[in-house]
């Protein structure tokens, strides 16, 4: 992250890196951490008032600096009207784990209106971990910063479930708290519906017996993905596909709701690793070939993208190889849905018998590209 040159609202869910990249990737002449309830701050190695932290904060954009305000969803909207006063001096880049401060931020009244540039930081681009890591399937599951540390294997995250269960559990809870909502048994249960691949609306109203019924299902979902827990796919159709946003949030979940592991234990005997491979590949190939990444549930086509009303590539993603039967079965299947037909194989390259073939190698490849257009490596 280059030397800000114009006040920034970063924003995203929590333990998606967002500290790391300011402390590490933003040169600023001031750092502030708001802690919670928003009457301290820490700057530097010392916890003060947040009333001297907005004074240090003033004085470095007066003189032309660059300051640094973490977890502003916390910061006091009392000193929003000084802060608005200090623009356009120096320069402010604020951090917020909340969806919600986005809408404070730009909302019509709001003094900051017009002074902030908003940029999302998500979980980390498939390729560019691709791109470092070079195995395609750990990959998928350390798109989520948190989870480097406690993981080296889909089979480690497998035999670890109960304890990383209780750990998603914290997080999502973090989550609701930073949007100054309660994370109900009912917003629990929709997000373990999900993970289980309850992924339509009405599927998941029917589960949940809501008096609301549909549009209840409806609204929590939509909230759900707004707070950056799930992720709306587009479907061919008119449906969206719901999942978990977060690959491995995803899995641990699946095994929490299917599976119980933190009240039982014991480690589940599989876990839908092929699915979150299928859209986290799906997302990669849309960046790459400039394209929209849709989900074809009637023909059960693993990845589309279009570009418009036109279908431009039909995608088969499999965790292990294809024979050429196969190869040539699913190629005659894709072309059906799209102009042109891809199969995409994590284990070794497939049959070329489609427009193109994908494994491990090509897929690296493609990853490094992309990372290098972004400056990533």
């Amino acid at each position: 992250m280059a030397r800000a040159r114009s006040w920034t609202l970063l924003y995203g869910r929590r333990k998606v890196g967002k500290t790391t990249l300011l402390r590490t990737c933003a040169p600023h002449d001031l750092y502030v951490l708001v802690g919670h309830g928003g009457g301290h701050a820490v700057v530097g190695d010392e916890v003060v008032p947040v009333e001297e932290a907005v004074r240090e904060v003033g004085a470095v954009l007066r003189k032309g600096g660059v300051a640094v305000v973490d977890e502003f969803q916390r910061f006091p909207t009392r000193y929003w009207d000084l802060v608005a006063s200090w623009s356009p001096r120096g320069v402010l880049i604020a951090a917020g784990s909340s969806y919600g401060i986005v809408h404070k931020v730009f909302d019509k009244s709001s003094p900051l209106l017009g002074l902030f540039s908003p940029l999302h930081i998500d979980i980390i681009a498939y390729e560019e971990v691709l791109a470092q890591v070079g195995d395609p399937l750990l990959a998928v599951v350390w798109r989520d910063p948190w989870a480097i540390p406690h993981i080296s294997s889909v089979e480690e995250l497998r035999e670890r479930a109960r304890d990383l269960a209780l750990i998603a559990r914290g997080l999502i809870g973090e989550v609701f708290t930073e949007e100054d909502r309660e994370l109900t048994d009912t917003y629990w249960r929709a997000i373990l519906l999900v993970a289980e691949g309850y992924w339509k609306s009405t599927d998941v109203a029917g589960a949940l017996g809501l008096r609301g019924g549909l549009a209840s299902a409806s609204s929590i979902l939509s909230k759900l993905s707004k707070m950056g827990v799930l992720r709306a796919v587009p479907t061919l159709g008119r449906e969206r596909y719901y999942t978990v946003r977060s690959p491995v949030l995803s899995l641990i979940l699946y095994a929490e709701a299917k599976y119980s592991v933190s009240d039982l234990g014991a480690a589940p005997p599989e876990l839908p690793i092929g699915r979150e491979v299928q859209f986290t590949v799906g997302e990669m190939l849309a960046s790459y070939y400039g394209a929209v990444q849709r989900y074809s549930p009637r023909e059960d086509i693993d990845v589309v993208l279009t570009r418009g009303r036109r279908r431009l590539w039909a995608f088969e993603v499999k965790l292990g190889p294809f024979t050429r039967p196969e190869a040539a079965e699913a190629v005659a299947r894709l072309r059906k849905v799209a102009e042109k037909a891809g199969l995409v194989s994590l284990s070794e390259r497939p049959p070329e018998v489609g427009d193109v073939s994908l494994g491990p190698r090509e897929l690296y490849q493609m990853a490094r590209e992309l990372a290098k257009s972004r400056g990533v490596i």
